[in-house]
């Protein structure tokens, strides 16, 4: 029994002792391995923190967004201006330009005038001519005694024409054209035609709008003026 003792007593001593070694035997460490996370971008450290994706698109998104605001505040500003022009103004008869430099010393407006040789449309009012000079002659001094003025055209291409007169204006050609039949048993006809004359033009040196310029053309009364308008840039 003796020696039994001790053998268990020595067995239990060489279990303890190798539990022992097992335990107090130090793990392998695991080596890192360096990698960087797929969607992660690599920074310096003076670089800014990185953002993620999301983020930055919506950093974007949001840029864009306030590019159009402005863009649309800077176009409704600029709608917000009247339009400005600087006018030209065309006559013929030195009654209309008295009347147009009169009304513009009235609103203050500089302006600069010449005169100008231009092409414009005449409405020449005749009686064909008849058979003979005579017959011209007797036909001129009817039309006098009813305060027609007339004479007979002695050149060649429209001899013993009977003239009544120059126009500017279709609308007053006609005019004088149906009175005159009315009061006489006489056809008159009407001949269109282009002339060099010369013209009045007025240039206004600075700029006007809309609401101004319609103020200073509600002064005349444009069915009686033969005046050309013209709305240019400045």
């Amino acid at each position: 029994m003796k020696w039994l003792f001790l053998f268990i007593v020595l067995l239990n001593a060489a279990f303890l002792s190798w539990h022992s070694f097992v335990q107090d035997k130090p793990e392998k460490a695991k080596e890192s391995i360096y990698g960087p996370p797929v969607s992660e971008k690599i920074h310096l450290l003076s670089e800014a923190p990185a953002v993620s994706e999301q983020d930055y698109n919506a950093g974007v998104v949001s840029s864009e967004t306030l590019e159009e605001a402005l863009s649309k505040v800077i176009d409704e500003a600029s709608g917000d201006e009247p339009e400005l022009f600087c006018p030209r103004l065309e006559t013929e008869r030195k009654d209309d330009k008295t009347q147009i430099t009169q009304v513009l010393k009235e609103f203050g407006w500089s302006h600069k005038e010449r005169e100008i040789t231009g092409k414009r449309a005449k409405f020449w009012l005749y009686i064909a001519a008849p058979e003979t000079p005579a017959i011209a002659e007797r036909i001129v001094k009817e039309l006098a005694a009813k305060s027609i003025d007339s004479f007979v055209i002695t050149r060649a291409e429209m001899k013993n024409r009977i003239s009544l007169g120059l126009y500017s204006s279709k609308e007053r050609a006609e005019q004088a054209k149906t009175r005159i039949q009315g009061v006489s048993s006489y056809r008159v006809d009407v001949y269109e035609h282009m002339r060099n004359v010369p013209l009045q033009q007025i240039d206004i040196e600075q700029p006007v709008d809309e609401k101004d310029w319609e103020q200073f053309i509600s002064r005349f009364d444009l069915t009686k003026m033969m005046i050309k308008l013209e709305k240019n840039p400045c």
